[in-house]
């Protein structure tokens, strides 16, 4: 069943948080953020991402869907929605993810390809996790 896809208001802020927390994944609001949503028919998060914008560079991060939701195509809903209305993004999702990232039109890149105002948040992330990759995406094919 296709649900539709909201933008969060500053009011959703504390259940788009909570969401986050019981998903086991911390994630923050950066500044000059947009965050999508698709909730239940009870009015329940399943899935969110947000983007932000880091030096005139949209920033997709925090594309997670909740377990019992996985599989059904809500992670490419949102990445789709966030193409749609962005000409370009980059993010950094794991290695794993990659496979969904490619089908949806993202092109892997070197971090050096990275504007300079990602690649050290880049290079700080990998310290973290080592199995993030750097993707991008443009509405020029």
């Amino acid at each position: 069943m296709v649900l539709a896809i909201q933008t969060a208001k500053k009011s959703d802020k504390k259940d788009i948080k909570r969401f986050y927390k019981n998903n086991h994944y911390s994630a923050s609001f950066m500044g000059n953020d947009q965050c999508f949503m698709i909730k239940d028919d009870n009015a329940q998060i399943i899935a969110a991402v947000i983007v932000s914008i880091i030096s005139d560079t949209p920033f997709l991060h925090a594309l997670v869907v909740n377990q019992n939701e996985r599989g059904t195509g809500r992670a490419t809903q949102l990445l789709e929605h966030c193409q749609s209305i962005s000409p370009m993004i980059y993010c950094f999702p794991d290695l794993s993810l990659n496979r969904l990232y490619i089908s949806s039109q993202f092109k892997s890149i070197d971090q050096e390809q990275l504007p300079a105002s990602l690649h050290s948040r880049f290079q700080r992330y990998k310290q973290q996790n080592n199995t993030l990759t750097a993707f991008y995406w443009d509405e020029i094919k």
